[in-house]
Parts: C-alpha cells; sequence; structure tokens
C-alpha cells in the first residue's frame, strides 16, 4: 500500500518536470508563427534576422535555440538589442523585431519599421505590432494585426490565423 501511493506522488511530480516553461512555450509560439508566415527578407543571406529588446519573456530560449533552427530552408540569426541602441536604421537591420516590457518604443518608430513586430510582453501601443503574445488560461496565443501586416508587406497563412486568437482587420 505505501509503494503504491509514493507511485501516485511521483508520476504528477514527473509530469509537472516535463511540462515546459513559459519562457520555452513563447518561444516555440515565435518560431511556428514563423513557421506559417511570408516575411520580406531584406538580405539575399539565407537568414531570418530576429531582434530583441526590452527583455521579452522568449528572449533566452530564443538565444538558445535559434543558431540550430531553419524556417523555410533559412536560419534563424538572433541578435538582442540595448534599449539604448534602438533606432529606426538599427531596427530596419532585423526582418523580425520581439520587444518586451523593459522597452517602451515611440509609436512612430513602430510605425516605421518594415518588418514582423512581435509584442512579447510589452505593456504600451499593443495595437500597433503585427502579433502580439498573450497569456490566457496559462495557456501562450497570439493576436494579429492584418492591417500592420498587409502594409508591410507580411502574410499569414489561413492555418496560422485559425489559431489566433483575436484577427484585428482594419485600422485602429
Amino acid at each position: 500500500m505505501l509503494l503504491l501511493s509514493a507511485g501516485l506522488y511521483v508520476k504528477p511530480a514527473a509530469a509537472l518536470m516535463n511540462q515546459p516553461d513559459e519562457a520555452s512555450l513563447r518561444a516555440a509560439v515565435i518560431v511556428g508563427i514563423l513557421r506559417y508566415t511570408k516575411i520580406p527578407i531584406k538580405a539575399a543571406t539565407n537568414e531570418i534576422r530576429l531582434c530583441s529588446v526590452g527583455k521579452p519573456y522568449s528572449e533566452n530560449k530564443l538565444q538558445q535555440v535559434s543558431a540550430s533552427l531553419r524556417v523555410q530552408q533559412n536560419t534563424l540569426n538572433f541578435s538582442v538589442m540595448d534599449n539604448s541602441d534602438v533606432s529606426l536604421q538599427a531596427i530596419n537591420l532585423c526582418d523580425v523585431l520581439i520587444i518586451g516590457g523593459a522597452y517602451n518604443p515611440s509609436k512612430a518608430l513602430l510605425a516605421d519599421y518594415s518588418g514582423l513586430s512581435i509584442c512579447d510582453t510589452c505593456t504600451e501601443l499593443k495595437s500597433s505590432y503585427v502579433v502580439e503574445l498573450i497569456k490566457a488560461d496559462k495557456r501562450i496565443g497570439f493576436n494579429v494585426n492584418l492591417f500592420l501586416a498587409d502594409s508591410r508587406k507580411v502574410s499569414f497563412s489561413s492555418s496560422l490565423l485559425e489559431l489566433a486568437s483575436n484577427i484585428i482587420r482594419s485600422e485602429q
């Protein structure tokens, strides 16, 4: 009886250990979005340049795994930008810009950025991003701003859009 009750406690503990942490889930959602998204790549180097600023939740995980991943026959080149180094010239070198809550960009900077912008725990200007990662019911989901995506020549597969929590279709 004692062995049986001990077995009941081991299984839930092992199951908890196998669950990915929130940062891993957010990074996986970002990579998944990239797999089903067409973005204009600025350089002919067969790489997608991902940049993060403001300590997005997914930053460390993306930094760990990006070198070993390929998305649509492209390698991922991940870099972290210091908040003080952010300028339109600097971010326009990035195909994908992931912004966290420790950086609050100006609305003009986001409006002039020409790539795929992703809000990962950002706190302001959420409607100024093409994709916003959200946490609802202990799950990571995302909202898509199709109006901004169209203006930046970013297109999403219909199967990806079916997974979106909310789709914004006009300027807000």
